[in-house]
């Protein structure tokens, strides 16, 4: 399943889970009205027992708004509060704590530096990493909103128990969740149940409240223990929805983390210490999120089991398993093995040639040059580069030496402004780290933007804000913006900053064509310098365009910034079809000529990160 795929199967998710949530609210506003219709209408008439009338249309109406609405608002509360949370928040609720990009522990270095591997290798950035300090069992998991705010967390245990290569493993199942929209249907699934559940402490109060109350109170107490009882049943319904959802999801990623290391051995040795370790979260707040966990993290029937079983997760990686647990003494390295059958037969693919077919189809997707050119890249850095990019002081210096100008006078006027702003020593190591960035090369810029920006993330909002500030200026400094500063500057603007509210309006379909010009006419003429072979582009995009013409180019001074940004928050919002036409698109507004630099790879890169299609690093022979 290719991105877009797996994208639009996330949506499909949602939508039944939206309808299985309507039709448990539905089911639940019938029981308790015929409920209330029981109590309220039984008793003694002036001849005798009086009929229970059991079609009462304005008592129906007033459950259906009073229960129905509360469901309603309690899950809409909880989805919000996610949402604006992120990832922390659940990872937090859960006792993560955030590990320093600096940290000086062993084990957590080795963490980000995985982490940092995937991050490179998937094209987003580094997300932030927590530990679960006071949890033993073998676990982890992706939780956010989007491609680029998720976090990734794992146990203790994880830290202690496996080898590189299986961390390696489990950290590449969580970034198949992160691109493949697993992380959004997580959290709409915690807050469904999260709203049918407060069905049940609204019963548990109105039947403490009528404790000790009069004869008139029994039925306050009748009342609260069916709103118990079927707020209960409830969350068991919505228990096995969310099992449904989640067991083939973890198969797909499972997939996916063998396809993007070409290493079975990894996450079967993962999965093989959990047989033999345990997986479980001792959290009070476990049982919500145990959908999102790597393991089981709960004891449950296989009919509420958020997980496939252990045997047959390792078996579809590894064939030859037994049943054997991997003892958990050994933290040797796991050899790489030949790929599964039926798991890594695309894993052992060559890379194909850029084209823009060849473009789109790598949106969501890390193969293992991509992983091996992360490695690379990250092994060929001075170790005190990479340690200084995991400082905040450090990976603003870098941000900085990356937008240095060639010129000497330039250069030295952008100096000046970072020794106005943040003081002689900031000026000296932007100076100092120019050399190591120059040597790297271009395709490394972003790479090392990615595993910068964690560590800028890290102070505070208007510490943020003031290298965003230095950042606009340094751009400024040579009175031109070119493609890497226009890429550079977005990003941050994007990893620093508050998350915007996404546009989620339905757009016409003759603004989506505005938009798509606008892009298209960006792109056209970035990729090509000649106005003749710019229309050219222009044209051959627009055929591939997913809405119908008619198409004429823009000049430049048409294309402003904040018109861009109107137009990716636009084209952002389309579905996962749409989005993957239109990036192939755009792939070829750049690529019409047959070549690509780095410049106009990290434009493509900008203009995908803005519609949440990450795609991998540009890697020699692609």
């Amino acid at each position: 399943m290719d991105f877009f795929a797996a994208q639009d199967h996330a949506r499909r998710a949602s939508r039944q889970l939206v309808g299985w949530f309507a039709a448990a609210v539905v089911a639940i506003i019938l029981v308790i009205y015929l409920l209330l219709a029981f109590v309220l209408g039984s008793g003694e008439g002036p001849y005798g027992p009086q009929p229970v009338s059991w079609w009462q249309p304005e008592l129906l109406l007033a459950t259906a708004v009073v229960v129905g609405g509360f469901i309603l608002l309690g899950s809409l509360y909880k989805i919000l509060t996610l949402a604006s949370g992120g990832g922390a928040a659940v990872a937090e609720a859960l006792g993560g704590r955030l590990v320093p990009r600096a940290t000086t522990d062993a084990l957590e270095r080795r963490l980000v530096n995985v982490v940092d591997e995937m991050a490179i290798a998937a094209g987003i950035p580094a997300p932030p990493v927590y530990v679960l300090d006071g949890e033993q069992g073998i676990n982890a998991f992706a939780a956010g909103t989007r491609t680029t705010e998720g976090v990734v967390a794992v146990t203790r245990g994880t830290l202690e128990q496996l080898s590189r290569d299986e961390l390696q493993g489990v950290i590449a199942h969580e970034f198949s969740h992160i691109l493949n929209g697993d992380m959004r249907l997580n959290l709409r699934l915690i807050g469904v149940l999260h709203g049918i559940l407060l069905l049940t402490l609204i019963g548990r109060i109105l039947a403490r409240s009528a404790r000790g109350s009069d004869k008139g109170a029994a039925p306050m107490i009748i009342m609260g223990l069916v709103l118990i009882v079927v707020g209960y049943v409830g969350v068991l319904f919505g228990k096995i929805i969310k099992a449904a959802v989640s067991r083939q999801r973890e198969f797909l990623a499972d997939a996916a983390a063998v396809q993007f290391t070409r290493n079975p051995a990894g996450i079967a040795g993962a999965l093989q210490r959990i047989a033999g370790h345990g997986s479980a979260i001792g959290h009070p707040r476990a049982e919500e999120a145990s959908h999102m966990f790597f393991g089981s993290g709960m004891a449950l029937s296989r009919m509420f089991a958020t997980h496939p079983p252990l045997d047959e997760r390792i078996r579809r990686i590894d064939p030859s398993f037994r049943g054997a647990p991997r003892s958990a003494a050994s933290t040797g390295s796991a050899a790489t093995t030949p790929a599964a059958a039926g798991f890594a037969g695309s894993a052992e693919r060559a890379a194909q040639p850029l084209s823009a077919a060849a473009f789109a189809a790598s949106v969501g997707t890390v193969r293992p040059q991509h992983v091996d050119f992360a490695r690379r890249l990250l092994a060929g850095l001075p170790p005190a580069f990479v340690d200084e990019v995991h400082h905040p002081a450090g990976a603003q210096a870098a941000v900085f030496a990356l937008l240095l100008a060639e010129d000497a006078t330039i250069r030295t006027r952008q100096l000046d402004i970072v020794r106005s702003r943040h003081g002689d020593g900031s000026a000296s190591a932007c100076a100092e780290l120019r050399d190591t960035l120059r040597a790297a090369g271009s395709r490394a810029r972003l790479p090392i933007l990615d595993i910068a920006i964690p560590a800028l993330r890290e102070p505070a909002e208007e510490a943020r804000r003031q290298v965003l500030d230095s950042v606009d200026a340094l751009i400024r400094a040579d009175g031109r913006v070119s493609l890497f500063e226009y890429a550079l500057q977005r990003i941050l603007h994007h990893a620093l900053l508050p998350p915007r509210t996404r546009y989620r309006g339905n757009t016409s379909p003759t603004q989506l064509h505005a938009d798509i010009t606008v892009l298209l006419s960006l792109l056209a003429r970035a990729g090509h310098g000649d106005a003749s072979l710019a229309e050219e582009a222009f044209a051959a995009a627009a055929r591939q365009a997913p809405t119908d013409g008619p198409w004429t180019l823009l000049e430049r001074a048409e294309m402003r910034p904040e018109r861009i940004d109107q137009a990716l928050d636009h084209l952002a919002a389309t579905t996962p079809p749409f989005r993957a036409r239109l990036i192939e698109a755009c792939a070829t507004a750049v690529m019409h000529d047959g070549q690509v630099n780095a410049s106009e790879f990290e434009l493509l890169r900008v203009v995908c990160e803005a519609l949440d299609c990450p795609v991998p690093p540009l890697t020699e022979g692609a």
